[in-house]
């Protein structure tokens, strides 16, 4: 048997059964961030402008979140709450997403000179105001670096939606894998694909990041 057998990218029909998971794989990972931007947001306001206690239920609440493995969230809503795959894999992303999300969110809020605030408020703004219509605009075009980051990561870890059965690119190339005896060069080929979908994926946020960055703001000196 041959080690590397290179005839296998030259199968048409096991390349566009494996492409044809991408759409799931692009579902699963706007959904996921998308979540996780809304629930992220939350998460920030609760922790950073709550009094105490509830402040610190926020903070507790993302710590938690962030220490539990994405696979055991996936099956704790799969199993423990009975939801079906496709929710289950789209909650477990976004939740664990806005608990990542939330420390960029905080990091790029306190990038923001605390002056804008309290201006804001000595006009009569309350806090709720202040950070949708002053701090979340700034903090948005602040942190789309770091925003980027999680975007990749969540992109890649939608292939951990494997063990929920679905058919996303990884569930794609296990069964075509299996189908034909191949299993090195299928995932040399889904490596190459997540590799491009990176790449992609950087250079577009990294176009919006250049065209809508603060000068002087949030930048390391």
């Amino acid at each position: 048997m041959k080690i590397f057998d290179i005839t296998i990218f030259y199968n048409v029909r096991a390349i566009t059964y494996i492409l044809s998971g991408i759409f799931n794989t692009i579902l699963l990972t706007l959904t996921g961030i998308g979540l996780g931007f809304i629930a992220g947001s939350l998460l920030t306001f609760g922790e950073v402008y709550l009094a105490s206690p509830f402040n610190f239920i926020f903070r507790i609440i993302g710590e938690i979140i962030r220490g539990i493995p994405l696979m055991v969230l996936f099956l704790i809503l799969y199993l423990g709450f009975n939801l079906d795959p496709l929710p289950s894999a789209i909650l477990g992303l976004g939740i664990r997403s806005a608990a990542y999300q939330s420390q960029i969110f905080r990091s790029s809020l306190e990038a923001i000179p605390t002056g804008q605030i309290l201006a804001a408020l000595s006009i009569g703004m309350n806090k709720t105001l202040v950070f949708l219509n002053i701090l979340l605009p700034q903090a948005i075009r602040i942190m789309i670096p770091s925003w980027t980051n999680e975007f990749i990561t969540l992109l890649k870890d939608t292939s951990i939606a494997f063990v929920l059965g679905i058919t996303e690119i990884m569930t794609k190339a296990e069964l075509i894998s299996r189908s034909i005896g191949r299993y090195f060069e299928i995932y040399i080929f889904i490596a190459i694909l997540y590799f491009i979908m990176v790449r992609f994926s950087n250079y577009i946020f990294y176009s919006i990041y250049e065209k809508n960055r603060i000068p002087g703001l949030g930048e390391k000196r």
